[in-house]
């Protein structure tokens, strides 16, 4: 009974912390809310990797160990590459998508470490496209209670541009989200070639190439 007592005591003051906060304060409290959000989310992850590692173990389950340490190591490398993206504002964006929209499970994707920072492209109208295009998806996404709505997004630095592929499974109101990535790309400063493919109710693929500044 004391915990349940100190958990509510708890709530409520993070409640009036909200409630008398200063505009200014206000800013910075939902910035730390968000920053813990992310780390509960990413250690809530880990965590279920280290009790299911320890399981195989345990149970002498060794033939499984392999598969789960090839996907930690995956983890591991696009965590990685994820925040080293060079632009700030996109990072935060992706990993606060990752932990706190649970509809639509987003998935980054790199070969190799890229650094938006340091190529020439707009770094911001790249952010802005990009974000467009992801928020698309997911309002457009059709939830019945059942199945796995994904969107996979795969970053490529190559042939002078920056490639951007993002594949959905999941159902998905097609007219629609033909629509908003129409508006998304209309939108955009950048000039850029893209191509999107509603193969069905059930899956989506869009290709954006943005070519570098010469």
């Amino acid at each position: 009974m004391k915990s349940e007592r100190i958990n509510c005591e708890q709530t409520d003051g993070s409640a009036k912390a909200h409630e008398h906060a200063l505009p200014g304060e206000a800013g910075d409290l939902n910035s730390n809310l968000r920053l813990i959000r992310i780390f509960n989310h990413y250690r809530h992850d880990w965590m279920n990797d280290i009790q299911l590692l320890f399981g195989y173990v345990k149970l002498k389950k060794y033939d499984k160990l392999e598969d789960l340490m090839e996907k930690i190591k995956g983890r591991v490398l696009q965590e990685s590459c994820l925040s080293k993206l060079g632009h700030a504002d996109l990072i935060v964006y992706l990993l606060s998508f990752q932990a706190e929209v649970k509809d639509m499970l987003l998935e980054i994707e790199m070969e190799r470490e890229i650094h938006i920072n340091e190529l020439p492209l707009d770094g911001d109208g790249m952010f802005g496209l990009l974000k467009a295009a992801i928020e698309a998806f997911k309002s457009n996404s059709l939830h019945h209670g059942d199945g796995e709505h994904r969107l996979t997004v795969e970053l490529a630095d190559k042939n002078g541009r920056l490639e951007i592929h993002m594949r959905y499974q999941g159902t998905i109101k097609r007219e629609l989200l033909s629509e908003e990535l129409e508006r998304a790309v209309s939108a955009s400063a950048l000039k850029v070639r893209w191509d999107k493919r509603l193969l069905d109710e059930h899956r989506a693929e869009v290709h954006i190439e943005i070519p570098y500044s010469t």
